[in-house]
């Protein structure tokens, strides 16, 4: 291969870093944003003189029909968690314009690998070889440090973990930290890469429409009270 390769996929391996940072970071905005949005929706209720309970109740088959809550569910207090958890995930998960009929489905577990990712697999997990020669608990010098044997152990855990998640870059950069040689097959590696990059910038643009991270990213009261109002009129239907 090529130097101009070797840059290509170096340049393509920092932007897939990157935009797995910003993906984390987002997901991490989202999670702590809901116990403040949570609060606020519950104040800006009972300054209104909304009863969240009751509103909940009286569009509980709408709700159960959109977010897939059991008919079967009859007990008060099961009810009450199930349409709890049911808007929770509304909060977090839907979009403020959009509100889907059904439930996106569940992401399958017996997924199949296409040959080309088959093989790419096969050459990480090599590498991840290399890595557990290095990092393995059991091949860890008993002259090292608790802390040292600590962070090694963490690595490896990082790396298996990033293997397991088919999340290579990571396998990369900690191959890179031991000086092992990493896998030169630049083109099936960018192949892989652009895949990545393409879903994790999906991800990201979905979950700034979240109430959550818009909740985040408000600036005023006004602002806020204007979401809070976008959030309500989408779930229980309620025009301002």
């Amino acid at each position: 291969m090529g130097v101009t390769d070797s840059l290509r996929w170096k340049r393509i391996l920092n932007e897939l870093i990157y935009l797995n940072e910003e993906n984390e970071f987002v997901k991490s905005i989202i999670h702590d944003a809901y116990p403040e949005f949570q609060k606020y929706y519950n104040n800006f209720c009972e300054r209104l003189s909304y009863d969240i309970e009751r509103l909940n109740k009286k569009n509980s088959e709408k709700i159960r029909k959109m977010y897939g809550v059991d008919e079967e569910v009859e007990e008060v207090e099961q009810v009450k968690e199930a349409l709890t958890e049911m808007q929770q995930q509304l909060v977090k998960y839907s979009e403020p314009k959009v509100l889907n009929s059904e439930p996106d489905p569940e992401p399958s577990n017996e997924y199949e690998m296409t040959k080309d990712e088959a093989e790419l697999h096969e050459c990480f997990r090599a590498l991840f070889k290399k890595v557990a020669m290095e990092l393995h608990p059991d091949r860890l010098s008993a002259a090292l440090s608790t802390e040292e044997k600590g962070k090694k152990i963490a690595k490896f855990n990082a790396a298996k973990a990033a293997l397991d998640d088919r999340k290579y870059f990571v396998v990369l950069e900690i191959a890179a930290e031991l000086g092992i040689k990493t896998p030169k097959n630049y083109k099936q590696q960018i192949r892989w890469m652009k895949k990545e990059i393409e879903a994790l910038k999906h991800a990201i643009a979905h979950s700034k429409t979240t109430y959550n991270y818009l909740f985040a990213d408000c600036e005023s009261e006004h602002e806020k009270d204007e979401l809070i109002k976008k959030f309500m009129t989408q779930l229980f239907g309620i025009n301002f």
